[in-house]
């Protein structure tokens, strides 16, 4: 396996003024979303706790689960 000097990163102030305007510009961004959902729904019939999980499409199904459990149980040969 060949080796090599790892690669020197230079961090400038300007790297660390721009990464802080970005973060501050992101929680702005953060707290005006919150700001806004909060307001538009106080009338709404859902609730917060209702938000969209992202990792949701990976989940299996209820019904997938069960099915995937009874043909492993089948392979080992539980189902006779």
């Amino acid at each position: 396996m060949l080796r090599r000097k790892p690669t020197a990163i230079t961090i400038t102030s300007e790297d660390l003024i721009a990464f802080e305007e970005e973060r501050l510009r992101q929680q702005q961004s953060k707290e005006n979303n919150n700001q806004n959902r909060d307001s538009s729904s106080a009338g709404n019939f859902y609730s917060s706790s209702a938000a969209f999980d992202p990792n949701d499409e990976l989940k299996p199904l209820p019904g997938d689960k069960a099915r995937i459990v009874r043909t492993r149980d089948e392979r080992i040969g539980l189902g006779r």
